[in-house]
């Protein structure tokens, strides 16, 4: 399906060429437009998403054309386009129409916009097998991975090797990898240098598991994270543990 002209083409039937739509939009000039979305159907192929202009530079009159150059098909299929009206990027206005195409000449429509709600671009309705993005419903991918409308999310393949049928991203049966537990998803497990990945409070720091203060709440005793609550192991924030002796080891790790 092929946009054959941008805004402002000209009605000649006489120089049309093949099958197409003639498009006029009718909206209220309140609505500061300044560009469309446009997509639809005709019979069973797509029409878009087109986006027009590619880059706003202008606000859009009312009355304005373009025309779509349809595949063959044949007398009388059902076609219909709708269309968004945007101002700088925010949907402010939509409408559709629909028209019966002739094939081998050009038949005119005109789409009538109103007035719309802005679009929740993390968020898409009607959208259970894909994702959202920039407002449109996605298939959902390896990047872009989602179901259910959330927004899409691209799975890093340091950390994942699939996006699972429910929406997200995964190394193997389980989901992505912890990269403070692990340095990569290989063959569908997480690893940390040559082993499995790091047990809960420890770091994959250059492929040994090693405690820190990005994977320890509690205190460091040698390479083990412990609460840090204990008289002779006190401390918190993954620093090294301190023996309190004959005081006691006080909320926050400190020796009191």
């Amino acid at each position: 399906m092929l946009l054959g002209l941008l805004l402002g083409a000209c009605r000649d039937a006489d120089k049309a060429s093949g099958t197409a739509l003639f498009v006029t939009i009718d909206f209220p000039t309140t609505l500061f437009i300044d560009q469309l979305v446009v997509s639809g159907s005709v019979g069973e192929s797509g029409i878009g998403p087109y986006v027009l202009p590619g880059e706003p530079g202008r606000l859009l009159t009312n009355g304005e054309t373009f025309r779509i150059l349809l595949p063959p098909v044949e007398n009388e299929t059902p076609a219909e386009v709708s269309i968004e009206g945007l101002h700088e990027g925010t949907r402010v206005a939509q409408g559709s129409s629909s028209v019966q195409v002739r094939k081998g000449y050009e038949v005119e429509l005109t789409v009538r916009m109103e007035s719309a709600p802005p679009v929740d671009p993390n968020f898409c309705v009607d959208c259970p097998s894909g994702c959202c993005m920039n407002g449109y419903c996605t298939t959902s991918t390896f990047q872009t991975c989602g179901t259910g409308g959330i927004s899409c999310t691209s799975c890093n393949p340091a950390t994942a090797d699939a996006c699972s049928q429910g929406g997200f991203c995964a190394c193997g049966p389980n989901p992505a990898c912890d990269p403070i537990a692990s340095d990569r998803c290989d063959k569908g497990r997480c690893r940390c240098g040559t082993k499995d990945a790091c047990p809960s409070g420890l770091q994959c720091v250059g492929g040994q598991c090693q405690c820190t203060p990005s994977s320890c709440s509690g205190c460091c005793d040698g390479n083990t994270c412990v609460p840090g609550n204990q008289r002779d192991r006190c401390g918190t924030g993954g620093q090294g543990c301190r023996n309190c002796g004959f005081l006691q080891c006080r909320a926050g790790g400190v020796c009191g």
